[in-house]
């Protein structure tokens, strides 16, 4: 089966650019030195559309509340893209399956249901 590749998003992007000082300071805490950063503060800047209020928006690496809804939908909208939905003839025909299967189960419980009861019955008694 071949595996899915993840499409790097702009926010990871934007993540990668500043790693290299993210992981030295985080090196050196490991190593008990402490240097003093300021957090990375995108300026405010006019957006024309979602996508670039998303790109440049990040502010401590994270989005606010709304950036991720608008995000996680956009996300949501690209999957259901790739979906392929059975037409009337394959839903028709799974529906069936699972109503006989449901009737042979129930019937099967009830059976075993009845005769749990009668032998108890007979143990009791």
């Amino acid at each position: 089966m071949a595996r899915l590749q993840k499409k790097k998003s702009s926010n990871d992007k934007i993540k990668k650019s500043g790693s290299s000082e993210e992981n030295s300071s985080e090196n050196n805490e490991k190593q008990g030195l402490s240097i003093a950063t300021t957090p990375r503060i995108v300026p405010t800047a006019t957006f024309k559309n979602t996508r670039d209020m998303t790109a440049q928006a990040v502010v401590d690496g994270e989005l606010n509340f709304f950036q991720k809804g608008v995000q996680f939908l956009r996300e949501v909208q690209a999957e259901l893209k790739k979906v392929t939905w059975p037409n009337r003839k394959q839903t028709a025909g799974a529906t069936v399956v699972v109503i006989i299967l449901v009737f042979i189960i129930a019937a099967f419980l009830g059976l075993v249901d009845v005769t749990l009861s009668k032998l108890v019955q007979i143990v009791l008694a």
